[in-house]
């Protein structure tokens, strides 16, 4: 008869055995799976450190082409506005560093900027002001008919300058703010987009601004900064107008010129273009 003694010594030997061999194999699995991932974490950080140089490099050649831009666009605009000059109209929430950079980029190009107006629409909705107009012209009190008016004689006195005391009365009333001063005509004018003008407040301050310039037959041109959002510049090319996007950077800049220079169009990266520059040639 087999000894109890022995039949338990033999169970706690075959437990003992499993129990080491479970811990070797968990050891050697775990080494294993450490070593693993180690390889994995050193391949990653090649890789990283990769696409890291590759990064550096591009951000070198990005900021060589900014640079050679930067430096070229004076060579391709230089002269091309000299003896002109433009009006710029602007909304109170025009970007203050897109309005500069219209300015400086036709100065630059030999252009002036004699005066900018910055129309304040909602003062239309002021009675006084409504009934002010409406003695001012001898024609009805009414809001839009009245504004479409205010519109035409602005656009008139930019073209003939011959009145620009009516100006100062548009000033004086509120309804618009002029920087500058209208000693004779322009040439033309560059309209900044608002940035947080909605599509119907455009369809009741831009639209009849843009439309008295296209019935007087004045140049006009739609600009906007990279803060100006696509349908603003899209709203003005729907109305035959030619527009720029991004003006504040390089291209924007030289697009411009060549527009108020005569190659009319729509230009840029934005939805309203179709071309980044005008094309070539004479």
């Amino acid at each position: 008869m087999i000894d109890m003694r022995y039949h338990v010594i033999s169970l706690v030997a075959v437990f003992l055995a499993l129990a080491i061999g479970i811990l070797l194999g968990t050891t050697l699995v775990e080494r294993g799976l450490i070593s693993e991932q180690k390889g994995q974490i050193k391949s990653l950080q090649g890789t990283f450190d990769e696409i890291k140089k590759k990064n550096e490099s591009l951000h070198d050649d990005l900021k060589v082409y900014q640079d050679y831009a930067d430096e070229a666009k004076s060579y391709l605009v230089a002269g091309h506005l000299s003896g002109k000059s433009y009006a710029l109209i602007r909304h109170p929430d025009s970007d203050a560093a897109t309005v500069d950079s219209v300015s400086r980029t036709i100065s630059g190009a030999g252009g002036s900027v004699p005066v900018t107006i910055s129309i304040i629409g909602e003062k239309m909705n002021d009675q006084a002001v409504q009934n002010a107009l409406a003695a001012m012209f001898s024609m009805p009190a009414d809001k839009n008919a009245l504004y479409k008016r205010v519109c035409q004689e602005i656009v008139h006195q930019l073209a003939t300058a011959d009145n620009p005391a009516i100006l100062t009365q548009f000033a004086n009333l509120g309804l618009i703010k002029m920087d500058g001063t209208l000693a004779a005509p322009v040439n033309g004018a560059v309209l900044v987009a608002s940035d947080k003008a909605t599509y119907d407040q455009m369809q009741v301050s831009d639209i009849p601004l843009i439309k008295s310039f296209i019935e007087a037959s004045i140049p006009l041109l739609g600009v906007g900064g990279s803060k100006t959002s696509d349908f603003m510049l899209v709203t003005y090319k729907k109305t035959g107008i030619s527009t720029v996007d991004n003006v504040d950077s390089s291209p924007g800049q030289a697009a411009i010129v060549l527009v108020l220079d005569g190659r009319w169009g729509n230009y840029g990266r934005g939805g309203a273009a179709d071309s980044l520059l005008p094309p070539a040639g004479p």
